[in-house]
């Protein structure tokens, strides 16, 4: 994690509007994001899963979804109840994200994404706020999702084993997204089993839709970071589910 700088008090220069990685929950979208960093994206990690708190923990969740396990909720919000928060929210992410982001380490001028799987829901009014921004989608098998939420413990939610609930949230998430994505001037989908299993090939790819460069370095990052054993989860049982929870526990001790 970056360590925390002075809060700049004047900028001058124009900055891009951000890069959002969007994905729904345990879709890929934390491997991806962490690739893309590496490779000179930058993006605040200070409320982990490559996230950043201001936009993550305080506008997406506690000032537009209200905090605990609204996120988790069926039928999402409205497009109208999203866009409502625009002359308010709105304005302030626009007044204050930058003065946040550099307090972490941004410069105020080089390409930066957002990484929130509430974005996928909050999409209309990011593209209001952000209308040069690039949409980036990773969009994962929806079954495999679904029994990936059921059997992991989440914010505000604990494990709910209740995959026909995930499956409609996810595809609600993605319906928004591709709704709203398919209108924007700069979309580009990734599916995430392809990315598994040929890290290096759309990493190019994605790479060319941000005007990022790729060498052969970058080529590593995604080759060593994106892996297949997360695949074909709907199938899993509940030993290997079991045993893929202690891995992770080790995974994450040693991060």
């Amino acid at each position: 994690m970056a360590d925390r700088k002075p809060v700049p008090t004047l900028f001058e220069g124009q900055s891009p509007d951000p890069v959002l990685v969007m994905g729904m929950h345990n879709s890929g979208s934390t491997a991806l994001s962490r690739c893309l960093h590496a490779c000179g994206l930058f993006m605040v990690n200070n409320a982990t899963q490559c996230e950043s708190h201001f936009f993550s923990n305080y506008v997406n969740d506690e000032l537009l979804m209200g905090g605990g396990s609204n996120w988790a909720n069926y039928p999402i919000m409205s497009v109208d109840e999203v866009m409502s928060y625009r002359d308010t929210v709105g304005e302030f992410m626009l007044q204050q994200w930058r003065i946040d982001l550099m307090q972490w380490g941004y410069d105020g001028v080089s390409p930066w994404g957002i990484k929130d799987a509430r974005t996928c829901v909050l999409l209309p009014l990011y593209l209001d706020v952000f209308p040069n921004c690039k949409v980036l989608f990773i969009r994962r098998d929806p079954y495999d999702i679904a029994a990936s939420l059921s059997h992991r413990e989440k914010p505000g939610v604990g494990v709910f084993n209740d995959p026909q609930h995930w499956k409609k949230l996810t595809l609600a998430h993605f319906e928004r997204v591709e709704t709203f994505g398919r209108q924007h001037h700069s979309y580009h989908v990734v599916g995430y089993e392809e990315l598994c299993q040929r890290p290096v090939e759309v990493g190019r790819r994605i790479h060319q839709f941000l005007e990022l460069p790729f060498s052969d370095r970058h080529g590593d990052v995604y080759a060593q970071t994106m892996r297949t054993d997360r695949l074909g989860t709907r199938a899993w049982t509940a030993f290997k589910w079991r045993v893929m929870a202690i891995k992770k526990g080790f995974q994450v001790m040693f991060e």
